[in-house]
């Protein structure tokens, strides 16, 4: 897949929700569950209503839905794929 996309496109994209990734409710409040960066017990990974999210155990932190699918280990090409699904 190249990386070409419309400005449309990418601002859709660069609009999807971490929720909506996670197949999760933006209900407007943080969100609080276990974090998928690193092996815990306890929940110390908030997601917030402005897409941003955050992790008090391990420290990774980042915005939007790119930023997140990069940090779990997509490349930018898998990432978009992946995000395209929203168009």
């Amino acid at each position: 897949m190249t990386s070409r996309l419309s400005k449309e496109e990418l601002d859709i994209i660069r609009g999807v929700s971490i929720h909506s990734l996670l197949g999760l409710q933006n209900n407007g409040i943080r969100t609080k569950l276990r974090c998928p960066f690193h092996n815990e017990r306890t929940a110390s990974f908030f997601l917030f209503p402005e897409n941003k999210y955050y992790c008090f155990g391990c420290g990774i932190k980042g915005s939007g839905a790119l930023d997140f699918a990069l940090a779990l280990g997509y490349t930018f090409d898998e990432a978009l794929l992946e995000l395209s699904k929203y168009l």
